[in-house]
């Protein structure tokens, strides 16, 4: 995986099982009927408590139509054998689809609809955000843009579903400069270092109408990564909400475009 000058890593996730992971796991049918469990993954993503999982429950049924739309949002568990928790009036589901489902709850609170929208992910994990948000609305297009092993395991989750064909998989490398409706990250624009922060900020995010980046602040020193204080007075509207549940002291949600 590509380092910066000083071998500055790409991303927190830049560890070399991670990506090597995600690679086997797109190509190989047994360690992708198992990703979700194996413990290289989850030092990166599928990590959700089952008491974050009832958490996040809570606050999805504040919607009755989100609630109501769960079977369908299960069959994100189809694949990759995640972890399951048995939950009240739901049952079985894992905690992680339902922190996907807890943030298209958060999107369509501040949005209203996605449907038509033009819509970019910086960074996909394996495409559940994605497909969580097909499962509910219909968006115009879809552009994925993480590295390309991560791409490569998002492309072949998402085979599985018959997810519209305006779906876009590019690499930073890749990625064009252009507005997109809504800019959507959990987590991973704030784990980039700062020279990888500006480039996604000068060719997405500060040319797209809406958006909604999810901010955590565990990124070492070197990385010089943009704070949370930074990234409002750059975003033009950007505001702070609270993150619900609260999973790290200084996490919060920066949206803009309401």
């Amino acid at each position: 995986m590509r380092k910066l000058s000083g071998s500055v890593p790409t991303s927190v996730s830049d560890n070399e099982a991670y990506p090597q992971l995600c690679l086997q796991a797109s190509r190989d049918d047994r360690v992708f009927a198992d990703f979700r469990r194996n413990p290289i993954y989850n030092e990166i993503l599928e990590h959700v408590t089952e008491e974050q999982g009832r958490q996040y429950l809570d606050l999805i049924a504040r919607d009755p139509d989100l609630l109501g739309a769960m079977d369908e949002f299960r069959c994100n568990d189809l694949y990759g054998n995640p972890g399951t928790h048995t939950y009240p009036s739901v049952g079985a589901v894992s905690p992680s689809t339902l922190r996907y489902i807890k943030v298209l709850a958060d999107l369509k609170e501040h949005f209203r609809t996605l449907d038509d929208l033009d819509i970019c992910e910086i960074g996909v994990g394996y495409g559940g955000q994605c497909r969580i948000i097909h499962a509910y609305f219909k968006p115009a297009s879809y552009t994925l843009l993480d590295i390309g092993p991560a791409l490569a395991l998002a492309r072949r989750f998402l085979e599985h579903y018959a997810e519209p064909r305006q779906l876009f998989f590019h690499t930073m490398g890749e990625m064009e400069s252009r507005a997109y409706d809504l800019v959507v990250s959990n987590y991973a624009f704030t784990e980039l270092p700062r020279s990888i922060q500006e480039s996604y900020l000068q060719r997405v995010i500060l040319r797209s109408s809406r958006g909604y980046i999810t901010y955590n602040e565990i990124t070492p020193p070197r990385f010089r990564s943009y704070k949370a204080e930074e990234l409002l007075a750059l975003i033009p509207r950007a505001t702070r909400v609270k993150e619900e549940p609260l999973t790290h002291p200084k996490n919060c949600i920066i949206v803009w475009g309401r």
